[in-house]
């Protein structure tokens, strides 16, 4: 049981070793992946803002030179203004807009009332095919619309957002459009030197979840509807905030950073690759698992080490503690061991109210054995004793021990003076039977007397008396000539020598 509970202690002081190193390593892990979100997180959130405020500035500035035509085309009273003045009342506001690629005016039918340009002449141009212009003549309150990307007439070629607003008649009816143009490679230019990763990117979206534009750039992305996208929904749903997703665009999973422009139906977005956030927290994380690993192997290589040295150590303090009850000559227990289990013995017959019983032998005439045949024989006659009085007993709790020299011991419990002179008496037929040759002893033969004590222990009563009366009774069996059986009061149950025929000797 001892052992049983050091294995188990040892194993759980491993276990909470193991788990102690597996928690903090975790916790570091976990502390460290959270604090690279967070970094990440910011970096992405000031880039954003940092986009958004120059965006959101420059479209200001667009739209008020869009107000600043519509206002200077409510008041021309006259077109006897020479052009330069008319320009002037018209586009004075646009010079202070240097994200604007152009600035028009169109009538009802969409044809060109004025432009912005650096010429100052008519030309002819009609755009009522456009989304900005389409947009405007369904519906009366839209206020400020942005376009999807179109290809610009003026000039031919380029990609192109329209910003505009309704102009309308003293009735309110519709007059016509004033329309700013944003070339999508101006935005652009603005976000090539931030450093995003390879795989980053910036997307503006129109509040609808139409992408207008994207760095890096790549036209077949351009001009996409995601709204009903889940990601871009969630852009679209709130004002601003920070997630992680798949993109829908091109599969990258990203870091998003989103806000909303305050005054524009805009949505921005930042987006920092998850492998390149974390790469160097991957690192980190399996240099760090390694460690861990190690040291739970070490953990669990030093339990075993130690589990092995305590079984060697059980097995030695075992076999050191069988030594110390263990007779080296007999192989039977020692006195001390004697002495141990008639202890218990006796606690147990006084709790049980049972018979305890005791047999005190003694190898007769041994010193004259020893004198005339040598020890190495006496050591042999000590064993051959052993043997028969080992085989002589059968149930568990029996045991018989060497008492000292030629002295032996059979504690018998739960056993009554009959059960032990029986048990007596064998001994001594079966020692006598081996018929060892023993010329120093009026037998001629080896043999031994037997003192028997049976007592019935209670509380307060003094174990010694059982010993004392064993001891009595093999004083009793030695004076009535050996090789016989005594037991405090009884007499002889065998003849004595001098009714054996060779007593004489």
């Amino acid at each position: 049981m001892k052992r049983l509970l050091s294995e188990v202690y040892l194993h759980l002081i491993a276990g909470v070793i193991a788990l102690g190193i597996l928690g903090i390593s975790a916790h570091t892990l976990w502390m460290d992946r959270l604090g690279t979100w967070q970094e990440a997180e910011k970096s992405s959130r000031n880039v954003l803002t940092t986009i958004a405020r120059d965006l959101d500035n420059n479209l200001q500035l667009l739209d008020l030179s869009l107000k600043g035509a519509m206002e200077g085309l409510s008041h021309l009273s006259s077109h006897q203004l020479s052009p330069d003045l008319q320009y002037r009342m018209l586009f004075d506001r646009a010079a202070s807009a240097n994200f604007m690629a152009a600035l028009l005016l169109v009538d009802r039918d969409g044809n060109l009332i004025a432009d912005a340009g650096p010429v100052i002449a008519s030309r002819s141009l009609n755009v009522s095919d456009r989304e900005y212009f389409t947009a405007h003549k369904n519906t009366h309150l839209l206020g400020l619309y942005v376009s999807r990307p179109y290809r610009s007439k003026a000039p031919p070629g380029d990609l192109t957002l329209g910003i505009s607003r309704r102009l309308s008649d003293a009735d309110g009816s519709f007059a016509g459009v004033a329309i700013g143009s944003i070339a999508l490679n101006t935005i652009n230019q603005r976000f090539e030197h931030l450093s995003l990763g390879q795989h980053g990117a910036i997307n503006l979206f129109r509040s609808d979840g139409v992408l207008l534009t994207r760095y890096p750039f790549d036209e077949s992305q351009i001009n996409q509807d995601l709204g009903g996208s889940p990601h871009v929904q969630r852009l679209l749903q709130e004002k601003f905030g920070t997630f992680d997703s798949v993109s829908p665009i091109d599969g990258v999973h990203r870091i998003i950073s989103f806000g909303r422009l305050e005054k524009y139906p805009l949505v921005l977005t930042v987006a920092l690759s998850m492998d390149e956030v974390f790469a160097a927290w991957e690192r980190k994380a399996l240099v760090l698992s390694l460690v861990t690993l190690v040291l739970c192997c070490a953990v669990v290589g030093l339990t075993f080490l130690f589990q092995r040295e305590l079984k060697r150590r059980t097995r030695a303090e075992t076999k050191l503690r069988r030594i110390a009850r263990t007779d080296d000559l007999t192989g039977l227990p020692n006195r001390r061991a004697f002495r141990e289990t008639f202890e218990r013995e006796w606690r147990q017959a006084v709790r049980s109210g049972s018979a305890l019983s005791l047999l005190s032998i003694d190898a007769d005439y041994f010193k004259s054995f020893n004198d005339r045949y040598g020890h190495g024989r006496g050591d042999e006659v000590l064993r051959a004793i052993a043997g028969t009085l080992d085989a002589s007993i059968r149930r568990p709790r029996d045991i018989a021990a060497r008492y000292g020299g030629e002295e032996f011991a059979v504690i018998l419990p739960e056993t009554d003076l009959t059960g032990a002179m029986r048990i007596a008496d064998s001994i001594r037929q079966t020692i006598t039977a081996m018929a060892i040759v023993h010329d120093g002893s009026p037998y001629h033969i080896v043999t031994v007397s037997i003192g028997v004590a049976s007592a019935q222990p209670s509380r307060g009563s003094e174990r010694n008396t059982l010993l004392e009366a064993a001891d009595q009774a093999l004083y009793r069996a030695k004076a009535a000539g050996r090789n016989a059986i005594r037991s405090p009061g009884e007499e002889d149950l065998v003849p004595s020598r001098a009714s054996l025929p060779n007593a004489a000797a």
